[in-house]
């Protein structure tokens, strides 16, 4: 089908690689992890410094909470597991940045949390499923763990405590 009109003719052919104009801003926004650790390190607001100890960060999805470029939520993927209190109960939640890169640039949306299961056992093939097997930072999968067990030991009531004061009534 030939067109007789001069701006039909003129027009390039779609290609599928092309940006969408009105998407153009965030072909340039793509940033390289290293460039942007590089960029926060010396100074961002998450960053927490005390004296005779190592920079710590309050970052959400910081694992462990220290201030390194492997365990930065902002340089690298988030990867967090904190508590989460509903009422009564208190739950697990694991933060990690959210998988459609479109909401990378909203920080409102840039993370994402689910719940992790209570059990041990079935966190822990949880967290196999999600990092080991889904390729979500597998180099953090060991220290996911950990964090999950001293989380649930910090559930536990302390039993000896609870023992004296029942003592100290009678």
């Amino acid at each position: 089908f030939g067109s007789s009109h001069p701006a039909r003719a003129t027009r390039p052919p779609p290609t599928r690689w092309r940006i969408p104009p009105k998407h153009a801003h965030l072909a340039a926004m793509a940033v390289p992890s290293d460039l942007l650790w590089e960029c926060v390190k010396k100074n961002n607001a998450f960053m927490r410094k005390s004296t005779n100890m190592k920079t710590m960060s309050a970052e959400r999805g910081n694992l462990l909470g220290v201030h390194s470029q492997k365990f930065s939520g902002l340089a690298n993927k988030a990867l967090g597991l904190s508590t989460k209190a509903t009422g009564k109960k208190v739950k697990i939640m694991l933060t990690r940045s959210s998988t459609r890169r479109s909401r990378t640039y909203r920080p409102k949306t840039r993370t994402s949390e689910m719940g992790v299961k209570r059990n041990t056992k079935k966190a822990t093939e949880q967290l196999e499923k999600l990092m080991g097997a889904g390729f979500y930072r597998p180099d953090l999968l060991a220290l996911a763990k950990e964090k999950h067990s001293r989380i649930m030991r910090s559930f536990k009531k302390n039993r000896s405590a609870a023992k004296k004061k029942a003592a100290a009534k009678k």
